[in-house]
Formats: structure tokens, sequence, C-alpha cells
């Protein structure tokens, strides 16, 4: 049974990004920075190429098309700033356009993430399915709780697939109980 692995705050995973900035590859914050800042899955990230991510004019694109590892579906990720700068920087450094940008296994990955996360100070269970749990909680909560945009984003199946995979309950269930319990407390029997 594979280990279970701990999502980030948006605290920790910026203090691995800019310890990653400081002592770091312009590999390792690239694949960083796609983890956390895009949500991809490990397999997703290693099988990315520099030409995956340039426009028909050779620049960076603002989206990339991924097609899921686990679902063979294709989904648009729109890059966000922090993302498109590192990858950016990354393939400027001298990649040829057909190159992968990591060419490393899932296990080298792990490791990396596991020393990253030491690195920056963090206590806690990482590993490379970290960056994605991180993506996805941070995605929901500033959804305002919308479980099943957050499922779509990610590229869940459904809200329950992701509530279960964040480890959450939604907020409207949660409220439910909660407004039961409240009720009932009052009541004399």
């Amino acid at each position: 049974m594979a280990e279970r692995v701990s999502a980030m705050s948006c605290e920790q995973a910026l203090s691995v990004l800019a310890h990653l900035k400081r002592e770091g590859s312009v590999r390792d914050v690239a694949l960083w920075s796609l983890g956390i800042g895009a949500g991809l899955r490990i397999g997703e990230l290693l099988r990315l190429r520099a030409c995956d991510f340039l426009t028909a004019g050779g620049q960076v694109d603002t989206r990339l098309v991924v097609r899921s590892t686990k679902t063979s579906r294709e989904r648009c990720v729109p890059l966000i700033p922090v993302v498109r700068d590192t990858v950016k920087a990354y393939i400027l450094s001298g990649l040829r356009h057909t190159e992968l940008l990591f060419p490393i296994t899932r296990q080298h990955a792990h490791r990396l993430v596991r020393e990253w996360c030491a690195a920056a100070g963090l206590e806690g269970r990482f590993g490379t399915h970290s960056m994605r749990k991180t993506f996805a909680t941070l995605a929901y909560d500033r959804s305002g709780g919308d479980a099943a945009l957050t499922a779509r984003v990610t590229g869940h199946s459904n809200p329950s697939q992701l509530m279960a995979y964040i480890g959450r309950t939604p907020a409207t269930e949660e409220s439910v109980w909660d407004g039961v319990r409240d009720a009932l407390a009052g009541c004399r029997v």
C-alpha cells in the first residue's frame, strides 16, 4: 500500500518555493511550481516536453493542454503567472523543444520533494502527490467550498471523489449535521 501523503498549507508550499528559488535549480523550481500551481499528477508532469508549453510563434503559452494519465481525458490548464514564469525561465535555460522537462523517474521526483520539504523545515508526510493535493485543497478553499467547480478544475470525475481526495466533508453536509445537532440540543425528552 502506498504511503498517504499530506497536502500543505499555502504558506508551506510557498516556503518550499522560496527555498528552491534560493538553493535549487531552475528545473526544481519549475517542477515545484507546476505541481502546486497547475495541479497535475506526477505522471503528467514527467511526460511534459518544452514544446507542450509553446505557441506556434515560440512563446510560452498562457494555457497547457494535458491528457490525464488516469482518465485519458484532455483538460486545458491555465498557466498562472508563477507557473508560466518559472517554466519560461526553465525552457529559456537551454532546453530543446522536444526535450522532456523533467527526465527523472517517479521515485527520483518523490525523493526530491521529500528533500525540498525537509530543507524548507517542514515536518510531515510529503511526496510528489502532496503537490497535487495542495493544489486541490487551495482550489477548493478559494472556490468558496464549491466541490463541483473544483472537481472540474482538478480533473476529478465528480465532487464526492474530490472531497474524499482532499479529506473534507462538503460544507453543505457539515451545515446539515450542525443544524440537526443544534436543533436536537434544545429538545428535552
